[in-house]
C-alpha cells in the first residue's frame, strides 16, 4: 500500500479471509503480488485523475478463494492467442502467465476482462475440500 500511496494511486483493498487457508499461503501471495505489481505499473502510466484500483478476496464454499484486482489503465492491451504480451519488454508478460499456472494447477481458473481503460482480473484458488 505504501507504493500505492507514494505514487497518488488510490485504492481500495477488501481482503476477508480466515487465518487458516484452504490453499498454500504462497499461492495466494504470488497471486495476489503479480496482480497488484501489474495494477500498480498500470497506475504509473495512466493519468492521475483515472488511477484506481480495488483489490478483494474471500473465501468461497470453505475449500476456494476468490480474489479481484480491478484497475484503470491508459493506452492498450496486448494480447496474442490468449496470452497477455508484455508492455515493459519484448515478449509474453510473466506475471498473469504465474496467475494462471497457479490458478489451474488445483483445479481453479482465472479469467482476465479489459476494455473501456478497466483492466479487471478474476481468480478461483481451489483447495480440499
Amino acid at each position: 500500500t505504501l507504493m500505492y500511496r507514494e505514487h497518488g494511486i488510490p485504492y481500495t483493498f477488501t481482503l476477508d479471509l480466515p487465518r487458516e487457508l484452504p490453499v498454500p499461503d504462497t499461492d495466494l501471495c504470488s497471486v495476489l503480488s503479480n496482480l497488484l505489481e501489474n495494477a500498480l505499473e498500470a497506475g504509473l502510466r495512466t493519468v492521475p485523475e483515472r488511477r484506481q484500483v480495488k483489490a478483494s478476496a474471500h473465501l468461497h464454499a470453505k475449500h476456494m478463494v476468490l480474489l479481484s484486482v480491478e484497475n484503470n489503465y491508459d493506452g492498450e492491451v496486448t494480447e496474442k492467442n490468449g496470452t497477455f504480451l508484455s508492455s515493459k519488454r519484448p515478449g509474453e508478460g510473466i506475471g498473469l502467465q504465474a496467475v494462471r499456472h497457479i490458478a489451474e494447477k488445483d483445479g481453479g481458473y482465472c479469467r482476465f476482462l479489459y476494455g473501456d481503460g478497466i483492466f479487471c482480473a478474476n481468480v478461483m484458488l481451489r483447495g480440499r475440500k
